[in-house]
């Protein structure tokens, strides 16, 4: 299977003119929350690779709460009956989101995310009472948000096949000699999903949404 080699190529970590040394670089350093751009990664991912399920598995897309209550709500405002998978999908259904994270179970949904390459989400074992283990992380709303850069490589493995690998800011440092000192060249990689289930999700998200993830999440 070919496994591209992860080299990041160009980072944008913030706007204007740089005007001091070791500023801040948002693709790198900072976290934001994921939002929808997780519905992907956090559950369906583990619903097609691992569930038995595919994209014309349907959910009742109707009013549903989370677990203290306060109501899922839609983007759009409003809701429209049986949904299958690749519908919820491609017009970012929040409630279908959320049914199918509890069926994956967030013990699983957080072990793909893991190996998804993401580093900032907190376990029970971090924190038993503030953790990610919950109905929220599925639309990405979790506690200490994700680093860009981490996001990118995250959806770079679905269109490698199903493919992680961990990005590559330098390739080898040399000493005034040329001797190499530290060698960084050969990538780490590892097999998320199955190739058939990349194909599938990537199939599933419609033109609009990949440029718009893509814009989210280029680091």
């Amino acid at each position: 299977m070919y496994k591209r080699q992860g080299y990041v190529k160009a980072i944008i970590g913030g706007r204007g003119t740089k005007t001091a040394s070791l500023t801040l670089n948002r693709a790198t350093d900072s976290t934001r929350q994921p939002g929808s751009t997780f519905k992907i990664v956090s559950t369906y991912a583990a619903a097609l690779n691992e569930k038995g399920m595919t994209l014309a598995t349907t959910y009742e897309d109707q009013p549903i709460t989370y677990d203290n209550g306060a109501p899922v709500n839609n983007a759009s405002g409003s809701f429209n009956g049986t949904t299958t998978i690749r519908t919820a999908i491609r017009n970012s259904v929040n409630t279908v989101a959320v049914q199918c994270f509890e069926d994956v179970t967030p013990e699983l949904g957080l072990k793909y995310l893991d190996n998804f390459g993401f580093t900032t989400l907190v376990s029970k074992e971090d924190d038993p009472a503030h953790n990610d283990y919950n109905q929220s992380t599925a639309l990405g709303g979790i506690t200490n948000g994700v680093y860009n850069i981490e996001l990118t490589a995250a959806y770079a493995a679905l269109a490698n096949n199903g493919v992680y690998t961990k990005p590559i800011l330098y390739t080898k440092v040399l000493d005034h000699d040329g001797n190499v000192i530290l060698d960084n060249s050969t990538p780490e990689t590892h097999q998320v999903v199955k190739d058939s289930t990349a194909a599938l999700l990537t199939n599933a998200m419609p033109v609009s949404y990949t440029h718009l993830r893509a814009h989210e999440t280029s680091a």
